[in-house]
């Protein structure tokens, strides 16, 4: 049988030949044969004992998916706006034009002394999880002594504006003495800092 565009939607109690698991679905690796489209793929997803097969082409089986998951989970978009995330790619386009990885490191490309004591940590905390995000570091944290050298402040000022950051849970502590964004704070760092950093004159 031809797939090329067509689809074949299976449910069957049988347990899949091997294959990956990922995020609970079933990817299975097929070699194909003769009578196979070349594009063709087959995804298996499993739920309250029941397996489900699509096969087909790359389009349909996506479509397949978003189906099913409408039916299987009506309250997914629900839940999807009641959960607080950050968009990795909507974080890395809003540092364009303020923040770049260069190989000695980060670079800011905006001049920032206009902006207030917490303002400035925050940018330099998101050129951290910028870094992190190029794997250009091992993790998304400054430490207290970090944050006092690239900002230029002194360490009293730096403590007494990480504490206040903290209560305000834009910034989490991480260990001993390191400290990083948390999800709000890249929200607020997204939407409304570097809109603003953005217009400042570069450096």
């Amino acid at each position: 049988m031809t797939f090329g565009t067509e689809k074949r939607y299976i449910s069957t109690l049988h347990t899949a030949r091997a294959g990956r698991i990922m995020s609970g679905l079933e990817f299975l690796e097929r070699k194909s044969g003769s009578g196979e489209a070349a594009a063709a793929i087959e995804v298996v997803l499993k739920h309250s004992g029941v397996e489900n097969r699509i096969i087909g082409s790359p389009e349909t089986v996506l479509r397949e998916l978003l189906v099913y998951f409408s039916k299987i989970y009506p309250s997914i978009d629900l839940v999807s706006k009641l959960v607080l995330s950050v968009d990795s790619v909507e974080f890395l386009q809003s540092c364009t034009g303020v923040l770049a990885v260069s190989p000695e490191g980060l670079v800011v490309l905006k001049d920032l002394r206009e902006l207030k004591d917490k303002e400035l940590m925050m940018i330099h905390l998101a050129g951290s999880r910028l870094q992190h995000q190029m794997g250009k570091k091992e993790s998304d944290t400054l430490s207290l002594d970090e944050i006092t050298k690239t900002t230029g402040r002194s360490t009293g000022t730096v403590a007494g504006r990480l504490s206040e950051l903290c209560n305000e849970q834009l910034v989490e502590r991480v260990g001993k003495g390191s400290y990083r964004l948390t999800t709000m704070g890249t929200r607020v760092v997204i939407k409304n800092l570097m809109p603003r950093v953005a217009q400042l004159p570069e450096r």
